[in-house]
Parts: structure tokens; C-alpha cells; sequence
């Protein structure tokens, strides 16, 4: 796969790799990854075949790439990697709760016709991988790590998948800042406060 940032290319190159995730996640929305080919991918993106090795080499590649395209957006940073500054990581929530809203009915799709398959296994795979990239690059930067790699990795991309599944499940019974300000809460560990008796 060209691992080159699309945003940097040509615009024929942008407009692939957009047609491509737009087909990918429209068909994870109707069918469990499993049951994707990659027939019905070109088909739905209007990508040929030939045109689609360019780019990837199998679906399960495209599946990383649009992984990796959402963490850039997101903006996953070392800070909110610590989970130390609330306020990078309060902005890194809304950042991704606003985009998990924009696109909600489908990523509500997704999960309804993948929570029993492999994709959730996957991404979590993919999302633990990128969290050691990050976890090496920010201890490049300065920030240790107490917490062995493997097991900080594991344990914060198991949290963030978490948010993601409770907002999916339970956003609407919370705005999007109640929502945020509990998820902080829990992350801080601000669990109860104690309760007056008169």
C-alpha cells in the first residue's frame, strides 16, 4: 500500500483513496467484514480492480489505512496519549465524539453488523499497534512510560474503544459535553463525591 499521506497527493489520488474508504465503510454498514469482497468494493467505489492494488493490497490493508486516517483526524497526540492534560484530552473527545456524531448512523450500522465478527477484533489489533507507534514516538519526546508497552497499549486502546461503543449505545441519553465531562470524570478516576445526609 502507498503509505504516503492522500492530503499531500495529486488530487486523482485523494479522490481514490476518499472513493475507496467511502465504498469500505458503506459496505462494512450492510455486511460483517467476513462477507466484504473485494468485488463489491470496486463496484460500489467505481475503482477498477488494478486501480485498487495500487493503493492496497487487500481489504484488510484499506481496513488500517481508514483506522490510521481517523486517529490523524482525531488528533491523538502524546498528551492526550498520557491522559495527563484534561484539556488536550477533553479537546481530543470532542474532536472525535463530533465526528462519530456527523457520521453516527452508520457507524451505528457498523457495529450492529460486526459486533459478533472480526472487524472489532481487528481494529482493536490495529488500534493497540498504533497506540505502540505513538507510545515509542512520545517517549522519543520525553514522556516515560511506567506502564510496559504492551500492557499500556492494550489497556488504552481497549479505553477508547469503550468510549467509542458507549457513545454509539448511549448518546441519546447525554449531550455531547455531558457525555465528554463523564468520560473525563472516569479517566481522572472522580468516581463518587459524598453524599450529605440531613
Amino acid at each position: 500500500m502507498s503509505r504516503n499521506n492522500p492530503s499531500k497527493e495529486h488530487i486523482t489520488v485523494r479522490r481514490t483513496y476518499a472513493l475507496l474508504r467511502g465504498a469500505f465503510l458503506k459496505e462494512l454498514s450492510v455486511l460483517p467484514l467476513e462477507q466484504i469482497t473485494l468485488t463489491e468494493i470496486c463496484n460500489t467505489s467505481l475503482i477498477s480492480r488494478s486501480t485498487f492494488y495500487r493503493y492496497f493490497e487487500d481489504k484488510y490493508d484499506l481496513l488500517h489505512y481508514c483506522l490510521l486516517s481517523l486517529i490523524e483526524e482525531v488528533g491523538l497526540t502524546e498528551e492526550v496519549i498520557s491522559l495527563q492534560n484534561i484539556d488536550s484530552l477533553k479537546n481530543f473527545l470532542t474532536i472525535l465524539i463530533d465526528h462519530i456524531s456527523e457520521n453516527k448512523l452508520q457507524y451505528q450500522k457498523i457495529y450492529q453488523a460486526n459486533k459478533d465478527g472480526d472487524l472489532i477484533r481487528i481494529l482493536r489489533k490495529g488500534l493497540q499497534d498504533i497506540l505502540k507507534d505513538k507510545l515509542r514516538a512520545a517517549e522519543e519526546n520525553g514522556y516515560h512510560a511506567k506502564i510496559a508497552s504492551p500492557i499500556f497499549s492494550s489497556m488504552l486502546g481497549d479505553l477508547f474503544f469503550s468510549i467509542i461503543k458507549c457513545y454509539l449505545e448511549e448518546a441519546d441519553l447525554f449531550d455531547t459535553e455531558t457525555f465528554i465531562e463523564n468520560v473525563c470524570l472516569f479517566i481522572r478516576r472522580d468516581f463518587f463525591e459524598p453524599v450529605s445526609h440531613v
